[in-house]
């Protein structure tokens, strides 16, 4: 019979120790306070006074949010709901702690405060693990853990993982939640943060008991224990010896689990944890049961029951009225463990809602003979009701494991997609700006090839033109061998500007302006291949037409890059080059007889880079393969735009 403490392991965002604070100077100081302050100091009365006389606390929390309306602060309010909603959470009315926690909800989601907005999700879900709406506490931990990881928040994104694996603890699937343990103490590890490992450590070793394994609940107890000591968290320093008493007494060791019980009452009662305290007389009296020691177990039922009571802590006050109920049957006082055997029953409705009665009769023969056969009836009746309520409430169980698990897939198969297409968009608009970006260098490297060419056919070529003429001149007047050698020097001038001429119409081809793209073309693979052992044959068909003049430019330049690959790389004497229309497609084919383009330069080489950049301006594509008569073909294809008027 063993009080759980499982509730201060896993509620990271609800169950924080209480600062040590002199209450009293912080009650002393409300007179003083106005406004936003005296709502912040009533606030922290409640979430201190929380955790060691939950009455006071809140009725600290309903002056907070009665002073916090008159203040008009709506995220002030929220945090008041939130805290509110705390109270009402650790006296286990769980509802009443899930309606005020969405009201905080809803004023963060209208303010934007998507933290917040996260905290209270983490927070409802916790309340829906309690009241066992399993499907409900997996979509609002998935919510709060959602964001965190957006936010890359590793932290609290670890103590959602925690809560998560809390869900399936409570569903007996522990090694899910031993998984998100590990993933959560992995995070807490690299990050070095204490209270995280040693919490997590404590739940783990839940599991880890569940399953049957107490020697290694036990070591992970031990090691929280030593985190717990080293940041001196009085608070979680008594819960894990509450949970190793119970272990070793599991164990058979009896006088270590009361060594570990003590230990725990002492530094609970010097913190004034008197839940942890409760939990604690609790259980040890139920060792005390067990050996005999009724007045030593009476006495520690009795007291834990009262601050039970007092502090609406239920579940602990469910436990005492069940051992005192089998100390009053074992020491002959049945009257009295009919009595507390029937508050146990209404006290587990409360906190359950579940319709199930053990069997009284003994109690009830001893207490009063002469009901014997009613009772027996009576308790037959209820008997055979009850079967068919658990039947029927384990088909319930069963439905809601079967929807929370295909809840938890759809969810999180929903949220993949989502991020695919996130980042299916993030990456189309990637391309669209390094499109647009491709078009305005290309666009710029053509102005200055424009620019490059005037200046070089209107600027050095003429003036190479004036000096040939000079030199013409000159040379009228000159006789014998000085004549022959100003013949010579005035070819050079003549050839000089004739290269000028040639580099200026190479940088921006008049003929491709004035004629089109296949005279273009044509000359020049006439002027380019001229000085070079290569042959070439071109052909046309159906392109007499013009085109769309960044389309005509772009294939211009690509046949150029590809012809002067040709000429430095390939080692080809023959090159075919064909230029067609297909299917609303312009084509350009180009085949030479060389001895091909290797791996490492169709992939990395320069001028295959530009010819590949220039292509994407006009949503053209172009393959390279080999060639039949040992060389390379290279395809450009480009969807056709006719020019207007053309």
């Amino acid at each position: 019979m063993k009080v759980s403490s499982l509730l201060i392991y896993m509620l990271f965002p609800i169950l924080i120790q209480a600062q040590e604070t002199n209450l009293d100077s912080l009650e002393n100081l409300l007179p003083e306070r106005e406004g936003e302050e005296k709502v912040n100091l009533l606030n922290e009365l409640c979430w201190q006074y929380g955790a060691i006389d939950i009455k006071k606390s809140e009725e600290f929390g309903r002056q907070a949010l009665s002073f916090a309306y008159q203040f008009g602060d709506s995220l002030l309010i929220a945090q008041v709901y939130n805290d509110l909603g705390t109270v009402f959470f650790r006296k286990s009315e769980y509802d009443s702690a899930i309606m005020l926690y969405k009201h905080s909800l809803r004023i963060r989601q209208r303010e934007g405060k998507d933290n917040l907005v996260a905290a209270s999700n983490s927070k409802i879900g916790t309340a829906y693990q309690e009241l066992g709406k399993f499907d409900l506490a997996i979509k609002y931990q998935l919510e709060a853990i959602r964001y965190y990881e957006e936010a890359q928040d590793s932290i609290r994104m670890s103590q959602g993982y925690t809560n998560l694996a809390r869900v399936f603890y409570d569903n007996h699937e522990y090694e899910k939640s031993i998984r998100y343990n590990e993933q959560a103490l992995d995070i807490f590890t690299r990050y070095n943060y204490t209270y995280g490992m040693a919490t997590t450590l404590g739940s783990q070793a839940l599991n880890y008991q569940k399953k049957g394994n107490a020697r290694t609940a036990i070591t992970l107890l031990e090691n929280a224990l030593e985190l717990f000591r080293s940041i001196r968290d009085n608070y979680n320093i008594a819960t894990v010896l509450l949970d190793l008493g119970q272990l070793y007494r599991e164990q058979g060791d009896i006088q270590k689990g009361i060594s570990y019980y003590q230990e725990a009452i002492a530094l609970a009662k010097e913190t004034n944890d008197l839940h942890t305290f409760a939990m604690t007389s609790a259980n040890l009296a139920n060792i005390f049961v067990e050996t005999g020691e009724f007045d030593k177990a009476e006495k520690l039922y009795l007291e834990a029951l009262d601050i039970a009571i007092q502090n609406q802590l239920m579940i602990v006050e469910h436990q005492c009225y069940r051992g005192l109920s089998e100390l009053y049957k074992k020491t002959g006082r049945y009257k009295d463990a009919l009595d507390f055997k029937s508050k146990q029953y209404s006290v587990r409705d409360s906190i359950y809602n579940i319709e199930k009665y053990e069997q009284l009769s003994d109690l009830e023969t001893k207490y009063e003979t002469e009901k014997k056969e009613q009772e027996i009836e009576l308790l037959t009746a209820k008997n055979e009701i009850n079967q068919l309520l658990i039947r029927r409430q384990q088909a319930y169980i069963l439905a809601a494991i079967v929807g929370i698990g295909l809840l938890f897939i759809i969810s999180l198969l929903w949220y993949n997609r989502k991020r695919l297409q996130q980042k299916a968009l993030l990456e189309a608009e990637k391309n669209k700006f390094r499109k647009k970006l491709l078009h305005a260098s290309v666009e710029a490297e053509e102005k200055e090839r424009k620019r490059i060419a005037r200046e070089l056919h209107d600027g050095v070529a003429q003036q190479l033109s004036g000096l040939k003429m000079a030199w013409q001149v000159i040379s009228k007047e000159l006789k014998g061998e000085s004549e022959i050698k100003l013949k010579e020097i005035t070819k050079t001038l003549d050839d000089a500007a004739d290269e000028v001429r040639n580099i200026s119409h190479q940088m921006m081809p008049k003929v491709l302006s004035t004629n089109g793209l296949v005279l273009a073309i044509e000359d020049m693979l006439a002027k380019s291949l001229k000085y070079s052992p290569i042959n070439f044959k071109f052909e046309h068909f159906a392109v007499d037409g013009r085109f769309d003049e960044k389309i005509e430019l772009s294939l211009y330049r690509v046949c150029q890059e590809l012809v002067n690959n040709v000429i430095k790389h390939s080692g080809a004497n023959f090159v075919s080059v064909q230029l067609f229309k297909s299917n609303n497609n312009l084509i350009l084919m180009l085949e030479d007889n060389g001895k091909g383009i290797s791996p490492e330069n169709k992939k990395d080489g320069i001028g295959l880079l530009n010819i590949a950049s220039r292509i994407d301006t006009v949503d053209g594509e172009i393959n390279y393969e080999p060639s039949p008569a040992s060389g390379t073909v290279a395809t450009v294809r480009i969807p056709l735009v006719e020019r207007k008027g053309e």
